[in-house]
Order: C-alpha cells, then structure tokens, then sequence
C-alpha cells in the first residue's frame, strides 16, 4: 500500500474508533459515597430486619437519575432493595421495592422506577408469564 493509501486507511480507522467510543451509552450505576453508603446500609438492614442473617454486601446508585439506588442486602428470603430519596443530594432514603428470595416480575420494579434506572442498575425478573427472566429496563 503506498504511503497515501495508508494514510486514508488509518484516518478510517481512526474515525470510527472515534465514532464507537462517542457512540458507547454512558449508562452505569456508580458506587455511593460513604455518606450515601453509610445512609443506604442503615435503611437496607432495616428493610430486611425480619429476616434472619441479614448481611449488608454493596449498593449501587444509578447515573441516570441519582434518586435511585440498589442494595445488596442478603438474608434468608431476602436479597435486595430499590430504594429513593427525595432529592439527588438528599440521604434520606426510603424502600420503594424489595426483592425476596425468588425473581419478583418486572412489573412490580416497573411500577416503582423508570425503565432507565431499572436498566442502570441491573435490575433483573420475570419479563412475561413464562418463566422467562431478563433485565427489566
């Protein structure tokens, strides 16, 4: 290939490495700040109380509306939390959703958060009356 060819391939290439990466969704939850976790750990443990063994494990705050945020909480029929506050700043949470010891339906998380923020934060359940399961954002 003469040097002119190369030139253009290169500058191809270039372009559309460029275009995949401006192109790439920008959408993933992100870790909470140690108020953030700090407040969301005390709600979530709350929540899942009743339950014996409760175990805080890691939470997620979604990127694409910061009221929004999910925590790992375990315990024996218990292993999530949707949770919300009032403001993006705010670290009064309250529980919108619970997620048991099987998949609950993607209605139910539907209900309770936009399809984004489902998305965001990797909220999985029932998609249909099968037994189908996926994401539900």
């Amino acid at each position: 290939m003469q040097g002119g060819g190369r030139a253009v391939v290169l500058a191809a290439v270039a372009a559309g490495t460029m275009m995949g990466v401006i192109a790439a969704p920008a959408s993933a939850a992100r870790r909470p700040t140690d108020g953030e976790r700090a407040a969301i750990k005390r709600v979530a443990l709350r929540a899942c109380h009743p339950a014996p063994g409760c175990r805080y494990r890691k939470a997620r705050v979604s990127t694409r509306n910061a009221r929004f945020a999910w925590a790992d909480v375990v315990g024996e029929g218990f292993s999530g939390v949707l949770l919300k506050r009032s403001s993006p700043h705010s670290r009064r949470f309250k529980v919108v959703g619970t997620q048991g010891g099987g998949i609950g339906e993607c209605s139910y998380w539907r209900a309770r958060a936009p399809a984004a923020v489902l998305r965001d934060l990797h909220v999985s359940g029932l998609l249909d009356d099968g037994a189908t399961t996926g994401r539900c954002g």
